[in-house]
């Protein structure tokens, strides 16, 4: 039998989860009360500071608040991620992130935050599929005849990336793994002079985005060999991804999404989830994601958040068996 004080104690425990939904919701309704705030962790003019732009913008003009971007930019995004995840966790901070967001802890030693514990999902954004490109004097033309090319000639064929550690180098090392291939692999300072060296012919192969690559396959410079996508984007329909040359579930995307703190309540980021969408279906978004060689990827937060876990769980592991350790 529950004693009287047991059933007061239950009574004030609901009372009190009422009074907090209610608070939520209030503050949903309110929401938001002052502008907000977006941070990205790069440069004006990047990829991710542009499209976090072009979101801010299409979102301030619903919510009637100033949604303004501000820029701290340091250590591939940590100084900005740090920042939010200490911020208030009223909706009004959010950070604006690429992928390499999850993957910071395998590359920095003593992070003073977890991308993935520290923030709550708003949702997923957009993405871009990374290309292999190709020195047009390159005999393979496609992902089936480069794998046969490099079994038959180990380390002959060289890729340049980025640096050590970029998205484009784990993505080849994925490759070479998945389809047993020996190639060389050459790290630069920056996509640019990988590129010059591709375009002159002192490497074979680089990996690039869209709106970097497509250009130069357009005017004959390179060669497109695949693209790293789910699937086929519209910006390269005629180019087959790694899983149509037979490597099933080959993926890597550079993908970006919207986060908050991750005591947010969950009613203003379901309200700020509802929004993001809205905008990734808005026509003039779209027109604009394209011009920056980037599609709409949107998702519930729940879907943001599974997403994020297994690219964690994923590129970890990559970085892990190619020996890069946090410094």
């Amino acid at each position: 039998m529950i004693s009287d004080r047991t059933f007061h104690r239950f009574l004030a425990s609901v009372a009190i989860g009422l009074l907090g939904l209610a608070s939520q919701e209030a503050a949903a309704q309110d929401f938001p009360s002052k502008p907000i705030k977006v941070v990205v962790g790069y440069a004006v003019g990047g990829g991710t500071d542009a499209i976090g732009r072009m979101l801010a913008d299409r979102l301030g003009r619903v919510f009637k608040q100033p949604v303004v971007v501000e820029n701290k930019v340091g250590a591939n995004g940590n100084i900005a991620a740090e920042f939010v995840a200490n911020a208030p966790a009223d909706g009004h901070t959010l950070l604006f992130v690429i992928h390499t967001h999850v993957t910071n802890p395998g590359a920095y030693a003593n992070l003073r935050y977890d991308p993935l514990k520290d923030f709550q999902p708003v949702g997923l954004a957009a993405s871009t599929p990374l290309l292999f490109l190709a020195n047009p004097a390159f005999p393979p033309n496609n992902m089936l005849e480069l794998i046969a090319y490099a079994r038959a000639n180990p380390g002959k064929a060289t890729f340049g990336t980025p640096g050590m550690g970029s998205p484009a180098h784990l993505a080849m090392e994925m490759l070479k793994s998945a389809a047993k291939m020996d190639i060389m692999i050459v790290h630069y300072k920056g996509a640019g002079a990988a590129e010059s060296d591709l375009i002159a012919g002192h490497i074979n192969m680089q990996g690039s985005t869209l709106n970097q690559g497509m250009p130069l396959a357009k005017a004959g410079r390179v060669k497109v060999l695949a693209q790293a996508g789910a699937k086929r984007s519209e910006q390269a329909p005629d180019t087959p991804t790694i899983t149509e040359s037979g490597l099933p579930g080959f993926q890597s995307n550079s993908w970006f999404a919207l986060l908050a703190p991750t005591k947010t309540p969950p009613a203003i980021i379901a309200r700020l989830n509802q929004e993001l969408n809205l905008a990734l279906r808005d026509p003039e978004v779209l027109v604009r994601f394209r011009a920056a060689g980037a599609e709409a990827m949107s998702s519930t937060p729940e879907e943001a958040a599974k997403y994020m876990r297994e690219e964690q769980v994923k590129w970890l592991k990559v970085m892990k068996e190619v020996g890069i350790k946090p410094e």
